[in-house]
């Protein structure tokens, strides 16, 4: 993100931030965080198979016969190998094949072989794939959409930005799909007097989905009322369906059922009017997700939108205990 971002900051825990911190104009964050789902290496057995642990939640079903790549922080090399598991006769009539009956296969014969190589335990294990457009030119596919959609959404809005009367800060946490951690350290230190996390949320538009359906792809962004961790400041959930509907921005309302956000860590660090947007993906958590272009573009427009009727005076969220 610095690549887009070049006057931004990073802290000790690995957060990044773009603006000024230190401005004494009210302070309006937006919050996005930048890790994906993955793994880490647990242990090397004699024959060079690694055995690992997830880090975020994984549908273990997913995880099966797919190409990874271990990221070797001794010396920086990339390996790639296969998830494998115990011989079909060993695993018939499991219906979801746990994580700990998993092993990533690199080509080796040997442990020392691949200690050689660099890797060690605790290095970090991320999927490989391939980001496509869909075919009507309406849809991205690719991993780790969980978080890269708010980046996106983050960075444009950043360098969009021309407010005057407020400081606008952009976060980018590390660490949510871990217990939302580095947004505990980030709100600490921003402060700020209104924040908007962005995130996804996964979406029940397909077949084995909801009836009817909900968090349809290509309506626009959420709104989301609460989550596992936080509930909707609600003067400032009023505010943002009100700009959006000012400016024909479609939207539709969201709840999530399981799971938080960087919004309950944020939230509680000062009190202050926090409130979550999520963009609907489909198969989150997976080596292939799916995303409607319209829908990024909406959130946007409807964040720059926010931003702009807070930059002019509009709502009532400043200056307050």
């Amino acid at each position: 993100m610095q690549n887009y971002l070049p006057d931004s900051q990073i802290d000790a825990f690995g957060n990044l931030y773009h603006g000024d911190l230190a401005s004494t104009k009210p302070k309006v964050a937006i919050y996005s965080h930048m890790d994906e789902v993955g793994f880490f290496v647990k242990t090397i057995d004699s024959n060079g198979f690694i055995y690992f642990e997830p880090i975020g939640g994984w549908w273990s079903h997913v995880i099966l016969g797919q190409r990874v790549q271990i990221n070797c922080r001794r010396n920086g090399r990339r390996i790639t190998g296969i998830v494998g598991t115990l011989p079909k006769g060993s695993v018939m009539g499991q219906n979801v094949v746990p994580i700990s009956e998993m092993y990533i296969d690199l080509g080796a014969e040997s442990r020392d072989e691949v200690l050689e190589a660099g890797v060690q335990p605790g290095d970090m294990i991320t999927p490989i794939s391939t980001a496509e457009i869909s075919f009507n030119q309406k849809k991205v596919f690719g991993k780790a959409l969980d978080n890269r959609v708010a980046c996106t959404i983050m960075t444009q809005v950043l360098l969009q930005d021309k407010s005057e009367k407020i400081a606008v800060i952009g976060v980018a946490t590390a660490q949510e799909e871990a217990g939302t951690r580095g947004s505990k350290v980030a709100a600490q230190k921003v402060a700020a007097d209104v924040n908007i996390v962005i995130d996804v949320a996964n979406g029940k538009d397909t077949p084995a989905a909801a009836n009817p359906p909900t968090r349809i792809l290509g309506q626009g962004p959420g709104l989301v009322l609460a989550d596992k961790t936080a509930l909707a400041h609600l003067n400032l959930l009023d505010f943002v369906k009100e700009q959006a509907e000012k400016a024909n921005i479609p939207f539709q309302f969201d709840l999530f059922g399981g799971g938080g956000t960087d919004a309950g860590s944020v939230q509680l660090t000062n009190g202050k009017p926090t409130m979550v947007i999520s963009v609907p993906v489909r198969y989150c958590h997976s080596w292939n997700s799916v995303v409607a272009i319209r829908d990024v573009e909406a959130a946007i427009q409807l964040v720059k939108t926010v931003i702009s009727a807070l930059n002019q005076g509009e709502g009532d969220f400043f200056g307050k205990f």
